[in-house]
């Protein structure tokens, strides 16, 4: 998990490590177990849900700013690159690709939708992989759109040219 960076405003792109890149729409006040909990609401790129984050916990909330263009730009090398050789053995694999994703960057996403693109473009990787690509990809595309400046449909089409 990576540190959290501080100081969001409405507006503001940001990207929620478990549902992906989005925008702050509000900073509002919401009732949890009769307590007033100031909140920034996300609106998600990938489904347009609305996902709540509590301002104060930020620090554990598994929320940053987008990656720069630079790593952008490092992301889509990776994308271009040859995949990385993965273990034979099944569980390892699947733990390594599980702990590379936890790391929550855009490279690691970059990494792991480059290793298993291939696997899952000829269905020859378990379920248990293809759900780890899927959630990659989307974590990959929800970001890249937030840096580019696009839809999540035209960061999709740009990260597949990117794979041929």
């Amino acid at each position: 998990m990576q540190a959290t960076a501080p100081g969001f405003k409405v507006n503001d792109k940001i990207v929620h490590t478990t549902w992906g890149g989005g925008y702050i729409r509000s900073v509002t006040t919401k009732e949890v177990a009769n307590e007033a909990i100031v909140c920034y609401e996300i609106e998600l790129l990938l489904n347009t849900s609305r996902v709540f984050v509590p301002k104060d916990n930020l620090d554990v909330a598994d929320v940053r700013h987008p990656g720069s263009k630079t790593e952008n730009k490092k992301a889509i090398d990776i994308l271009r690159s040859r995949k990385a050789r993965l273990s034979n053995d099944w569980k390892s694999r699947v733990t390594y690709l599980k702990n590379r994703l936890e790391d929550s960057t855009l490279g690691c996403y970059a990494e792991t939708v480059r290793d298993l693109h291939a696997g899952y473009a000829d269905d020859s990787i378990s379920s248990t992989e293809r759900k780890i690509y899927c959630r990659a990809y989307d974590l990959l595309a929800s970001e890249v759109a937030l840096i580019r400046d696009c839809d999540i449909r035209q960061a999709q089409r740009f990260i597949d040219t990117q794979l041929k």
